[in-house]
């Protein structure tokens, strides 16, 4: 048998069509939609619940994290201990993940243990009772972990950019958390906001794993107990400001090493160029190979990554550049990264490392909807903006279907230096 040389990659083999999994769709008797993603051969049913609710629409800050993740010590018939005892004892995991404008409730358990532990997760994600014991755990674990964060300085750079982003429009979110707005939380709020935004309106329901129609009644007469409320409001749209023309810097004496933002305001995910500015993205420094990762890493040194991404939400995103630098360098990384982004406008990128970048990106939608699960998770994804498991041969074809010229035209459009709010957090700059 011969040896397989490793110094030759394997020939990339095209995405000639791609067809994704459809889900079948119910609708309980609230009105609560749901999505089932059929899989016979796994028992494992997992089951998402998620709720149009999130940092940017709390009242107060911390109150969605604390509402929702401390649901499953909320049982209103079960003391907390009682309740990890029968996940653990029913082979279940359950877990929380509050976002922006989105909490996902999500749970997997064996198909056989359904009748006894879901009816369980359901009286604590409906019916919540909060205890003072436990609100005053989390705020003491929140606090901790404050004051650890703000000693980091990658942490300090990302709450300043989204201070400069959002500004005051919306003044609750998380992210400017201090020790007095986590220990001012109640039990009272926490059931006032799960109440209002725990209903029919707000939530969706996605299920995949071998399913049958008793599995199915089951799930969708617990469902159904979801009580009606006030569908979420829109979000609305992030005042566009000029950046400011110094950085926004955070001086940390003790660090050795610096943490860049560099961001804008961007496009919403349903915006007619987002799969053109993707495949942009992921070229400026969306992957291993990408241009900062070659210029601040492999041949400067200054970093060990850097990253650039949008965070969607609403009908906006951020676009961020983010990396941890050598302090002393910390202006030399920002005009490498200046660098790379101007070349961009004035240089078009070669059909090569076009078609590579092309190719990293199907590939990782393709990971992305690898299994059943996966392909939940992804739908669940772009069921917020509206869209359907059409969305994939629309990315796909969009983005296989992006020139240089292209490229060049975005990259002048949205990276131009004076659109950039330039975000320093650490010990100094080079130039001072």
């Amino acid at each position: 048998m011969t040896p397989i040389d490793r110094s030759i990659p394997p020939k990339i083999q095209p995405i000639e069509a791609f067809s994704m999994m459809k889900p079948r769709q119910n609708a309980l008797s609230n009105g609560i939609p749901v999505f089932y993603f059929d899989n016979p051969n796994l028992d494992l049913i997992h089951i998402l619940l998620q709720v149009k609710t999130g940092s940017l629409y709390q009242p107060t800050k911390n109150l969605c994290n604390f509402a929702y993740s401390l649901l499953r010590e909320s049982a209103p018939d079960l003391q907390a201990e009682e309740v990890s005892e029968k996940l653990d004892y029913y082979g279940t995991n359950f877990t929380v993940n509050v976002g922006l404008e989105n909490v996902q409730l999500t749970m997997s358990m064996p198909k056989n243990n359904i009748p006894d532990i879901l009816p369980i997760i359901a009286s604590f994600c409906i019916s919540p009772l909060y205890h003072e014991s436990n609100l005053q755990i989390m705020k003491d674990k929140e606090v901790t972990n404050l004051a650890y964060n703000e000693q980091k300085t990658d942490y300090c750079a990302w709450r300043l950019m989204w201070r400069e982003m959002l500004g005051d429009t919306y003044p609750a979110v998380s992210c400017f958390s201090t020790r007095e707005t986590i220990n001012s939380i109640s039990t009272h709020q926490l059931q006032a906001f799960h109440k209002e935004t725990f209903c029919a309106e707000r939530v969706s329901l996605f299920v995949t794993g071998n399913l049958d129609a008793d599995t199915e009644a089951m799930i969708e007469r617990v469902w159904s107990a979801v009580p009606h409320g006030t569908p979420a409001p829109l979000l609305p749209d992030i005042p566009v400001t000029l950046p400011s023309n110094q950085p926004v810097f955070q001086s940390m004496p003790n660090c050795m090493q610096s943490s860049l933002v560099l961001c804008f305001p961007s496009m919403g995910f349903n915006d007619p160029e987002r799969s053109a500015f993707s495949v942009l993205s992921t070229l400026t420094g969306g992957y291993f190979s990408s241009r900062l990762m070659q210029n601040l890493r492999e041949r400067q040194g200054l970093t060990y990554g850097v990253s650039a991404s949008s965070t969607f939400f609403g009908r906006q995103s951020i676009f961020a550049i983010s990396s941890d630098v050598n302090a002393e360098q910390t202006q030399r990384a920002i005009d490498a990264c200046f660098e790379e982004l101007q070349r961009l406008q004035l240089e078009p990128v070669s059909d090569d490392e076009l078609t590579m970048v092309k190719n990293y990106m199907a590939g990782i939608q393709l990971r992305a909807t690898d299994t059943s699960v996966n392909t939940m998770l992804k739908y669940a994804y772009w069921y917020r903006f509206g869209l359907d498991e059409n969305e994939m041969h629309r990315y796909l074809t969009e983005i296989k279907d992006v020139t240089a010229e292209q490229i060049i035209f975005l990259a002048k459009e949205h990276f131009s230096y004076n659109k950039f709010t330039q975000i320093i957090v650490g010990k100094y700059l080079a130039n001072e």
